[in-house]
């Protein structure tokens, strides 16, 4: 709608207060191809982003170990689906890929070294997650003392700062008059951090109490611990752990309102997406730390995950509301409503002839 409606003027449109440079690109591409296409270039744009996001995880300077199993965690972890195959989520893959900048060796051609720096640009203005990693870049060029990370930090910090810019002027829309109700939130931040993960999305509601708000405690002091301990993968380990409190955080302060709106396993689910993966990277390191006997702790604990999701990883198929019957208004320039999915949702357009 932004594309068809505001022209190059949706490239520095925020929405929910933040730029989305990629899926503006990508949808202001598809305006040169006749919308009937416009679902499968949206869909097919944004398998490729996936995708290019695992090809990441493949380079031979990014240094981890399980590759293949790294991988598939991104399907297997606890999730409903929704930040795959969508053009409006694709900011969450593209929030690990920033991760993965953190851990990949400095660039050592000229093809890499723009590599590096577009990413880090087109994945910095698509979400808000630089604002959070972005201390991360610093701290990286701090640890390597080369120019190429510094170059990175600073493309870092000037990316975050204007997405900063926009989610200061949009801060009104956080507040609540409601008091925050700490109790509540830490017991749903744990349950869904570590509840889901190990349980699946068949725990019941989570509600404030102190056995959610310990086994939370416990369970990072141990996490952070197994992080930060000397050893082989030291250093990703610490990257994936401290990466994670930099996208935790934000989520509680964005519920800490509402925490009741996160009390449902399923609900909001996307905000756990990127928790999830990066607490299962860790295992997946430490299982690679770990010699003999100690290695089969996080083995466990990675089974367990899985096999307490698998009954909720498949999902049944998504109604066809026949966009092709629906197209010609588009076509035409005329305003227009269409059913999409979810179920309920109705995409709208003005006509553009007329003012908004």
């Amino acid at each position: 709608i932004g594309a068809r409606q505001l022209g190059l003027q949706a490239f520095l449109t925020p929405y929910g207060g933040y730029l989305h440079m990629l899926p503006r690109t990508i949808a202001y591409a598809a305006g040169f191809f006749d919308p009937l296409w416009t679902p499968a270039v949206y869909n097919g744009v944004a398998l490729c982003i996936d995708v290019a996001v695992v090809a990441m995880l493949f380079s031979q300077r990014v240094r981890l170990p399980a590759k293949p199993v790294l991988a598939l965690a991104l399907a297997l972890v606890p999730h409903n689906g929704e930040v795959f195959l969508s053009l409006t989520d694709l900011q969450w893959l593209l929030a690990l890929a920033l991760v993965l900048l953190l851990l990949t060796d400095d660039a050592a051609t000229a093809a890499q070294r723009w590599f590096d720096r577009g990413a880090l640009a087109l994945c910095g203005l698509t979400g808000p997650f630089l604002c959070f990693l972005s201390p991360l870049f610093v701290m990286r060029a701090a640890v390597r003392r080369t120019r190429e990370a510094a170059t990175l930090a600073v493309l870092a910090l000037l990316a975050a700062a204007l997405q900063a810019n926009y989610l200061y002027a949009y801060r009104g829309h956080f507040v609540r008059a409601a008091p925050v109700d700490p109790r509540g939130l830490l017991s749903s931040m744990a349950g869904r951090l570590y509840g889901t993960f190990w349980l699946g999305y068949g725990i019941p509601n989570i509600s404030p109490g102190l056995p959610w708000i310990a086994t939370g405690a416990a369970v990072t002091a141990l996490a952070g611990w197994l992080s930060l301990r000397r050893g082989d993968w030291q250093y990703p380990r610490a990257v994936l752990a401290v990466a994670w409190l930099c996208l935790v955080i934000p989520v509680a302060i964005k519920f800490r309102y509402d925490a009741q709106l996160i009390a449902n396993p399923t609900s909001g689910d996307r905000y756990f997406f990127l928790p999830h993966v990066l607490l299962a990277w860790l295992l997946v390191v430490t299982f690679a730390q770990y010699k003999g006997w100690r290695q089969m702790i996080p083995a466990a604990l990675l089974a367990a995950s899985i096999g307490f999701n698998l009954p909720y990883l498949k999902a049944p198929p998504l109604h066809d509301y026949a966009w092709a019957k629906h197209v010609q208004p588009i076509r035409d320039g005329e305003e227009f409503e269409i059913p999409i999915n979810p179920s309920g949702l109705m995409l709208e357009g003005r006509a553009l002839n007329r003012p908004p």
